[in-house]
């Protein structure tokens, strides 16, 4: 079996742990250099405290936390079911598998096409009943109102869109993988950042529009507001959209996505219909944040910088395991190698990355706050967003550094609390 320089032939466990280290080091600078500035940070942890107790009952507080527990049990067995189905195909080498790598090995580039499409497709067999768990959890608390149907043709639609981009990537990633050898990592690198960049561009445009109906927000006292503060705080806001995210839940939200031609901000009906009018002005000048901070690029930035180490180690791990396993480098048993490798790094590496999401997040409130000039806006909106939502006030630590993308709603309204303060002071 030929595996060739391309995979790490000769790699120590030296070199792969140094490689992993550099690449979650690089993570880690990426995150600090690109942090934004936060001005004079100031925030009231007691306030904030004061305001959890006095607007949050104690049983929606029970209620919001035994909701996100289920949700992160179910969200820990999702990822421990990824984790062991592309552990197993990528380690099990019995009979059947070993058949199975030396038939689609005939024609190593098909087959690899093939092999990619199948891992897709089985693990979204796999999580199914997961998904189906957190479904049921959604509706059970009346945050889903989609019914089992439409559902499972989510799911379907999901599931052959996944696979799509799954068969072409392992189909790129042999014949990268036979062709370059060595060089692997330079061209993947490459390639991962472009499609990184294409889909932030088109997703808004081509997959978002599949499963949702998005139309622009209508002239109106919304869309005048939303206007009005865009020119108040001098950004391009590109296109206003409305999207119709009660046809499946009651949650309320806004978010900016896409890039250039495809730059938009996306707002929930639940949102236009259920929001008051300061805590609607703090949501959307929340968003005009994120547009006036060009965040999205911020985001493609850290990718751009954290992709090439971590390709290259996703090379010298999978070579490692190619010639452990003692499999033909140059044909689909490459790919369930590369997937699970593929896996592991995209979850140490978001991090360092969720890091800087949250440090973004603060930045765009503190952004709203200054833009509307009433923080008591932004904590009627906080615990609004965590009633409908029924986030977890403060959720485990543990959690919030692995997964938190955002602030906690606590932290979100010391936020504001302080910005109180500071503007006390500044009187």
């Amino acid at each position: 079996m030929n595996s060739g320089p391309a995979t790490g032939r000769g790699v120590n466990g030296y070199v792969l742990a140094g490689t992993a280290a550099g690449a979650v080091l690089a993570a880690v600078i990426a995150a600090v250099l690109l942090s934004p500035d936060q001005g004079f940070p100031v925030s009231d942890p007691s306030a904030a405290a004061r305001v959890v107790a006095d607007r949050f009952t104690a049983s929606e507080l029970s209620r919001s936390g035994d909701y996100r527990s289920w949700g992160r049990l179910i969200g820990v067995a999702t990822l421990v079911v990824e984790f062991a189905v592309l552990g197993f195909f990528a380690f099990w080498r019995g009979r059947r598998m070993k058949l199975l790598l030396e038939k689609l090995g005939r024609r190593p580039l098909i087959g690899a096409l093939l092999a990619g499409a199948g891992i897709s497709v089985a693990l979204a067999l796999v999580e199914l009943p997961l998904d189906l768990a957190a479904w049921q959890l959604g509706r059970d608390y009346g945050l889903v109102s989609q019914d089992l149907g439409p559902r499972l043709l989510d799911w379907l639609l999901s599931t052959l869109i996944s696979m799509l981009p799954a068969a072409l990537g392992a189909l790129l990633a042999v014949a990268l993988w036979r062709w370059l050898r060595g060089k692997f990592w330079i061209a993947a690198s490459i390639l991962v950042a472009v499609w990184a960049i294409v889909t932030t561009w088109l997703w808004p445009v081509v997959v978002a529009p599949v499963f949702n109906d998005f139309n622009p927000l209508p002239a109106g006292p919304t869309r005048s507001e939303v206007l009005r503060l865009a020119d108040r705080a001098g950004v391009k806001v590109g296109d206003v959209y409305v999207v119709d995210a009660s046809r499946r839940s009651s949650t309320v939200n806004a978010y900016v996505n896409g890039i250039g031609s495809s730059k938009r901000v996306v707002i929930y009906d639940n949102a236009i219909r259920d929001l008051g009018p300061d805590e609607f002005s703090a949501l959307v000048a929340h968003e005009l944040g994120h547009v006036e901070a060009k965040d999205l690029r911020r985001g493609l930035t850290f990718a751009l910088l954290v992709i090439p180490l971590g390709v290259l180690f996703v090379q010298l791990a999978s070579g490692a395991l190619l010639k452990r396993n003692g499999d033909d480098a140059s044909g689909p048993a490459l790919v369930p190698v590369l997937a699970l490798w593929v896996t592991i790094a995209v979850f140490v590496l978001q991090v360092p990355g969720n890091a800087l999401s949250r440090q973004v997040e603060a930045k765009a409130d503190r952004f709203s706050i200054g833009l509307t000039g009433d923080p008591q806006g932004l904590v009627d909106l906080q615990v609004r967003l965590a009633k409908a939502n029924l986030s977890d006030v403060d959720p485990p630590a543990l959690w919030q550094f692995l997964f938190g993308t955002h602030p906690s709603t606590f932290d979100r309204i010391a936020i504001a609390e302080g910005a109180k303060v500071r503007g006390s002071d500044e009187d």
